[in-house]
């Protein structure tokens, strides 16, 4: 039995975001719609030397002759589809994810399957609404062929995909919400946080030197307690910035740095 004849070559997979909603609201409009994108999608495709070997409900499946020329795809697609797009309603507005990897593919006619195809229906999935997501392979053939920003969304795993696939978001369209990737920033601490986790450490400072100083007056004098008079001299030390705010509202921080 003769083997199957495999390749490695650029995939671009292209899907719509929410279709079937877009459907149940307006289901001829949507179909009219999803031809006007993929003949965008086609133009931008063909553009680059590439070829649509699948249409599979919203999707589509092209293959190029090198990641370069899929991810300049990729990316002149999306720019005119933002255009396109901008002009429709918001409810009824279409947009599309794109994933693109490089991979080794099995040739099936004019269909290309394996897991080369799969990796880039999967990066796909992970864009965002009007964004491209690449593959590790890619990033590394393009990175420094293409003025675009990545961002680094670290190892991915995918379904039915054996090992974790690294992730590159490429930055394009105004309206894609990069994150960097998508951790929410840490909110900065108030001043007042600062200023009583100071006054904390003080007084936990001072509780451990009363602590020592009553070992002493314990071992040296135990019928002559002393300790409660440092131990008062440190207590107003501590609270003192407390009382000076209290008093006549100065800072709480002042003379505690």
């Amino acid at each position: 039995m003769s083997q199957p004849e495999r390749r490695l070559t650029a995939i671009l997979c292209a899907d719509v975001v929410g279709y079937s909603r877009l459907v149940g609201r307006d289901e001829t409009g949507t179909l009219a719609r999803l031809d006007q994108a993929r003949g965008i999608l086609r133009n931008a495709i063909e553009g680059q030397g590439g070829r649509i070997f699948n249409l599979a409900g919203d999707g589509m499946l092209a293959e190029f002759p090198s990641a370069l020329a899929a991810v300049q795809a990729a990316i002149t697609a999306q720019d005119r589809l933002d255009d396109w797009a901008e002009v429709q309603p918001e409810d009824d507005r279409m947009r599309l994810r794109i994933g693109v990897n490089l991979g080794d593919v099995v040739v099936s006619g004019d269909d290309l399957l394996g897991d080369g195809v799969n990796v880039a229906a999967r990066l796909q999935e992970v864009a965002v609404p009007g964004g491209i997501c690449l593959s590790g392979a890619v990033y590394e053939q393009v990175r420094s062929k293409i003025e675009t920003g990545f961002a680094d969304l670290g190892p991915r795993a995918m379904k039915n995909i054996a090992d974790p696939v690294r992730v590159y978001a490429l930055r394009i369209g105004p309206e894609v919400p990069w994150a960097e990737q998508r951790v929410p920033p840490v909110a900065a601490a108030h001043p007042g946080h600062a200023v009583f986790g100071r006054l904390r450490r003080r007084f936990l400072g001072a509780l451990v030197v009363v602590a020592v100083l009553l070992v002493i007056n314990l071992m040296t004098s135990p019928y002559d307690i002393w300790v409660q008079w440092p131990a008062l001299g440190l207590g107003v030390a501590v609270l003192l910035p407390v009382i000076r705010h209290l008093l006549w509202g100065r800072p709480l921080d002042a003379g505690s740095k």
